[in-house]
């Protein structure tokens, strides 16, 4: 039998706690439950409010791995979802971890958790941040995202705008930036001129499109990830990695120092320590007095969009590929 876990009132069935979810460390399901639990407080403020998809990896990267954005089969009624309008006017329900027993119940499955740049009280594709994900195609590494971080966040800063940097969890970088609300349309066009910008700026290092062929020994810079259908795997989520990798935020003093991929890779047990040593280094973003607009030329019936090129999937509903990153 299960055992049974009571959480701030609620009862839920903790199954197979003794399961090795992480095989290169031999990390059990009860353990991640625990670093869940353990940093409930940042994480919960980078969830609450936000409609969110779970990577689901429940025998452990090596098994099946799937997105979903619907609420699981069995789903609590004391889970709070909320109806959210996805493409053409379909509308479906998403769950939203509001609290420690959402946390909790959402462990129990093992999943990675995806969240949106918009929160569902200020209407869906209202986005309050802004997202830039940094991919380096081998043999580059997030070495190599240092420098193109940093002209991101000298350009953001240029426009008035202040960017925060996290670890992907896998192989690149996040950029974070709060805005005052703006239509995801506009962030995501303001973040494709200056994904181009960069790769204007540095056409040895930066591509801007997810062609493959162009991306070895580069770093895409994918802003498609601020359309409103998409996700970004959350601060503080555990990553479908054979070590209990963490997307983890980080300092800029920490991004400009890396000399090599390890100082910048973070599991489980060390975020403990980082929450003590920092506090959450995100903890900008929740503050709205701090969110700034976009320039005054992205004002409405201005999108940015000068070039047509494809976008990539991102770290979306159903693409392996993101969820890697």
């Amino acid at each position: 039998m299960s055992p049974i876990a009571e959480v701030e009132g609620r009862r839920i069935a903790l199954k197979n706690l003794d399961k090795v979810i992480h095989p290169a460390t031999g990390t059990t399901k009860g353990e991640l439950l625990h670093y869940l639990a353990s940093t409930a407080e940042p994480l919960l403020g980078h969830l609450r409010g936000r409609p969110l998809a779970f990577l689901r990896y429940p025998d452990g990267p090596d098994g099946q791995r799937f997105f979903t954005k619907n609420p699981p089969p069995g789903t609590p009624s004391w889970v709070t979802t909320a109806e959210v309008t996805r493409h053409e006017g379909e509308t479906a329900r998403q769950v939203l971890v509001q609290d420690l027993p959402s946390l909790m119940w959402a462990a129990n499955l093992v999943v990675e958790f995806h969240a949106p740049m918009w929160r569902v009280d200020a209407g869906v594709g209202v986005a309050d941040r802004l997202v830039f994900d940094l991919d380096p195609g081998p043999p580059a590494t997030i070495v190599d995202c240092r420098a193109v971080a940093v002209w991101l966040r000298e350009r953001l800063r240029a426009d008035g705008l202040t960017a925060y940097a996290k670890t992907s969890g896998s192989k690149g970088l996040h950029l974070l930036v709060p805005v005052a609300p703006t239509a995801s349309r506009q962030t995501t066009a303001y973040a494709r001129r200056l994904a181009q910008e960069a790769a204007r700026a540095m056409p040895d290092l930066v591509v801007r499109k997810m062609t493959r062929s162009l991306r070895p020994g580069k770093v895409y810079v994918d802003f498609s990830q601020n359309a409103a259908a998409k996700t970004t795997a959350a601060p503080y989520t555990p990553r479908a990695r054979p070590e209990p990798a963490v997307s983890t935020p980080v300092t800029w003093e920490e991004v400009e120092e890396c000399r090599d991929p390890a100082e910048l890779s973070f599991l489980i047990d060390d975020i403990p320590g980082r929450l003590d040593r920092h506090g959450d280094l995100l903890a900008p973003l929740l503050d709205l007095a701090g969110a700034r607009p976009l320039p005054t030329a992205a004002g409405p019936g201005d999108d940015f969009e000068d070039e047509d090129e494809s976008e990539g999937e991102g770290e979306g509903e159903g693409d392996d590929e993101g969820a890697g990153r």
